[in-house]
């Protein structure tokens, strides 16, 4: 093990936190003091973002109890220390405290976080894909291009004439007939020829070739599903760092207005359509973002969402029910992203079913980028609608650019975003009534 690390590159204890959170923190900087690693050494160890592990170090996120696991695990390999059953009970008392504490904030952290975490193993998984496909592309391509200069070598060779065929020879008295060798070879006559030690011919190093360029095809549809899946989860990703940050901004605050809503001069905000098939879910949906300016839109079913897109304009997510009668949310999400003209509005999945990952890839595969499980954490919610609208808006005032100047940022999902709704503070409309403007 490497030598004691001082502070372990820590940062200092956040000034803002309450009493139970501060002494959860202390303990588990205790903990990781006696690892002896830097931060950054261990957040690597951890599969972790280093911001990530410093904030549950200094106390400005609470650290999933699965981390405190891995940490006490590490502490027992590492040093041999292990908690007595009264220390373990101490500490599990201290960090329920401190998530009792920050529960306003903190389960929306901790859902968050979550998430976050397993984006960064999707992608840290898609790009070791990737760059194992791309050597063995370059591998293949190389063998390619050595069967050519082969092949051009053979080609240039002169033709010889063909030898002569040899006489008949009369077998001495006592021997086996000429055929008789062809019948026993390797016992009474000669060795048979062996094909390994003749050149191959043009047609084989040809059918070669042909074998290895079906297999740098197929290498290379599958390096590109590769490259889409590390950019898909390096995406999402960033997504839920900017959702994280919102977070956290808002954290001590009691009443906090959402970051993405503008001044009046940027025109009416962007519009979020609401689909659930349970008119209870709805008005939760409408409880939670209503109050900070977005216009709603309710759908109660696919066919209803459906209908509401088919004057796309303006709008700048999707939330959109898993489960429901008829046509269910992958199968809607399907639909919308058929439409060129929907295509690209991001679709978050309202789910109960869970976020595990047999249920994210499907949703992930139907053209969903985000996920909220139900019961719908408010502060979660807040913060993910926050983000897709303050990205639609930032494509928004891009697109008024000329276009020499024009830079448009990094899309949610791929492209910009398209939509159309009520004003704000309006009554939400069901779907396919007339819009307020």
């Amino acid at each position: 093990m490497a030598g004691p690390v001082r502070d372990g590159g820590l940062q200092p204890l956040d000034r803002e936190l309450n009493r139970e959170c501060r002494e959860f923190a202390e303990t588990l900087r205790e903990l990781f003091l006696e690892l002896g690693i830097s931060v950054r050494r261990y957040a690597t160890r951890c599969y972790l973002n280093p911001g990530t592990l410093s904030r549950y170090l200094s106390g400005s996120r609470i650290a999933p109890w699965q981390f405190v696991e891995e940490l006490l695990h590490h502490l027992d390999e590492d040093c041999g220390t292990r908690l007595d059953p009264s220390a373990l009970d101490r500490l599990r008392r201290r960090h329920r405290a401190a998530l009792r504490t920050a529960a306003s904030i903190g389960r929306a952290v901790q859902q968050l976080e979550g998430q976050l975490q397993a984006a960064d193993r999707e992608a840290r998984r898609a790009g070791a894909r990737e760059e194992q496909l791309d050597q063995a592309l370059d591998d293949t391509r190389q063998t390619i291009a050595d069967l050519d200069a082969r092949l051009v070598r053979l080609e240039s060779r002169p033709l010889l004439p063909a030898p002569p065929a040899p006489a008949d020879r009369v077998p001495p008295p006592g021997l086996a007939e000429p055929s008789d060798f062809a019948e026993r070879p390797g016992r009474d006559g000669p060795p048979a020829p062996s094909d390994a030690t003749a050149p191959p011919d043009r047609s084989t190093l040809l059918a070669e070739r042909d074998a290895l360029a079906r297999e740098v095809d197929r290498l290379a549809e599958e390096l590109a599903r590769a490259r889409d899946r590390a950019a898909c989860a390096e995406t999402r990703c960033d997504l839920f760092e900017r959702q994280l940050a919102l977070v956290e901004q808002q954290q001590g605050l009691a009443d906090v207005r959402d970051p993405a809503v503008r001044p009046l001069e940027e025109g009416l905000p962007p519009k979020v359509l609401l689909v659930d098939d349970r008119p209870d879910n709805l008005m939760v949906l409408e409880a939670v973002l209503g109050p900070h300016g977005h216009r709603l839109v309710r759908a109660e079913s696919g066919p209803d969402a459906l209908r509401a897109l088919l004057e796309p304009d303006d709008f700048a997510v999707i939330l959109l029910d898993v489960q429901m009668p008829g046509m269910d949310g992958y199968e809607t999400a399907a639909h919308i992203k058929r439409r060129a003209r929907t295509r690209d509005i991001p679709i978050v999945f309202v789910t109960a079913i869970g976020t595990d990952p047999d249920h994210s890839m499907r949703g992930y595969a139907a053209g969903a980028v985000d996920f909220i499980p139900k019961p719908v954490d408010p502060w979660a919610l807040r913060a993910k609608v926050a983000v897709h609208v303050e990205l639609h808006r930032e494509r928004r005032r891009h697109a008024t650019l000329p276009a020499p100047t024009r830079h448009l940022p990094a899309p949610a999902h791929a492209h910009a975003h398209a939509g159309a709704g009520t004003s704000a503070g309006a009554k939400v409309p069901k779907a396919g009534a007339p819009s307020a403007r």
